[in-house]
């Protein structure tokens, strides 16, 4: 496949993908892992319904900071869901769920374990309702063991991985990962298992049971570290700005900011106008680039401190050198691949008007694209999806209302 064959989806018009357009699921999660895992599903065509505790909502509508009191977490990582206000813990609120299981084909939770069982929302339960239910978990550390009951969230899950313990410059302290990367990689890994048991299904006819934990998902990123300590016996300290092992791959300083380099010599040391380096005995060998290495970058950055950051972007790229600049937020969405690529897009929203946005990055050849649906208000589509989807009486309707009303307003640990 040629390079630019790809081109015409980032100067398209983009939406989410149809290809899972007939798919139902149902989001019971809350935080950042499980909606996380349900906002990509619904990217990809998915319908989505979202079940909130009446009064509360998700627990990342209570996160600052907020625009017209939507909470920035929650407008994140809720886009194309519909809120549902269903007690869980209720007679009625269970009856609603298992109607809804009953026409759905996954439920998504992340709830300790044995919780599922007091909500009558435990796989077994689901499974006797409809046998093609595929059910989803995240969990902080597993559905069983020492820690399962546990409350877990991101930090823990990092810390515990052994990821904290390479974070930082050498000999400091260790430093916080700026993103959930715990929670997110759970979520994309829950993803692809659902899409798997999806595709099983299709075979079978069958449901299943699956699950991820955070610690388990930190721990697959993580695989090349661990990998290292299995074959050395050592364990990595932290990294700082460079690579480990390749000299020359990292964060370098220029005379007005940082650019990222990667592998790039001898042709690094004549655009730094240091060439004497590639003859230098110190350098002239892999081995003993590798050995050196602290010298060869504090040469290199001395030379890169010489000229502006956009300087070096310019050269290293008519050399073909792999380079790129280091961005604060601000400056991302200008860039002119993130413009071509429409990576950044608005939704409208009914209380915050025009929000910004990130697109999925999955992109389809030929997937039908239909435009976002803006993170729901809590509740804002509880009697739709009751009169529509299930059918409900205007009584009955009433009914699952006054009963969500009855709920104390404040969040119970189910």
């Amino acid at each position: 496949m040629c390079r630019n064959s790809w081109g015409h989806f980032a100067g398209s018009e983009m939406g989410k993908f149809a290809n899972l357009k007939g798919i139902r699921i149902l989001d019971i999660s809350s935080g950042v892992a499980g909606p996380s895992t349900a906002q990509l599903l619904g990217d990809l065509g998915a319908e989505t319904i979202k079940i909130e505790l009446p009064g509360v909502g998700d627990i990342t509508r209570g996160s600052a900071p907020r625009l017209q009191g939507e909470s920035f977490y929650h407008l994140a990582i809720n886009r194309n869901k519909k809120s549902v206000e269903i007690d869980l813990g209720t007679e009625m609120g269970k009856e609603v769920l298992h109607d809804l299981v009953k026409v759905s084909d996954v439920v998504l939770d992340n709830f300790r374990p044995g919780v599922l069982c007091r909500i009558a929302a435990d796989h077994e339960t689901l499974r006797g309702i409809n046998p093609m239910i595929i059910s989803c978990s995240i969990t902080g550390y597993g559905d069983s063991g020492p820690y399962c009951d546990y409350p877990a969230f991101d930090d823990m899950a990092e810390g515990l991985s052994g990821l904290y313990s390479m974070s930082g410059e050498p000999g400091g302290i260790p430093i916080r990962v700026p993103v959930p990367i715990a929670d997110l990689a759970a979520g994309f890994f829950a993803a692809s298992g659902i899409l798997a048991a999806l595709i099983e299904r299709h075979r079978t006819r069958r449901g299943c049971k699956l699950g991820v934990s955070l610690l388990d998902a930190v721990m697959y990123l993580l695989q090349t570290n661990f990998q290292a300590y299995f074959i050395t016996g050592k364990a990595p300290t932290p990294q700082g700005s460079r690579h480990p092992i390749s000299p020359m791959v990292g964060l370098f300083q220029t005379r007005n900011g940082y650019i990222a380099l990667g592998p790039g010599w001898p042709r690094i040391a004549r655009v730094i106008g240091k060439e004497w380096m590639i003859e230098d005995p110190r350098f002239d060998t892999v081995e003993k680039r590798f050995q050196n290495k602290k010298d060869l970058e504090d040469l290199i950055e001395d030379g890169l401190r010489q000229a502006d950051t956009e300087d070096w972007l310019d050269l290293m790229h008519e050399e073909d050198i792999p380079v790129g600049p280091v961005y604060s937020l601000d400056k991302v969405p200008k860039d002119p691949q993130v413009v071509h690529n429409r990576t950044v897009i608005k939704i409208d929203h009914p209380l915050c008007g025009e929000v910004g946005a990130i697109e999925c990055p999955i992109r389809i050849e030929g997937a039908a694209t239909v435009a976002h649906i803006a993170p729901p208000l809590l509740g804002e589509h509880t009697e739709e999806v009751l009169r529509d989807v299930l059918g409900y009486s205007v009584d009955k309707i009433e009914r699952v209302k006054m009963s969500g009303q009855e709920t104390p307003r404040v969040r119970r640990r189910l």
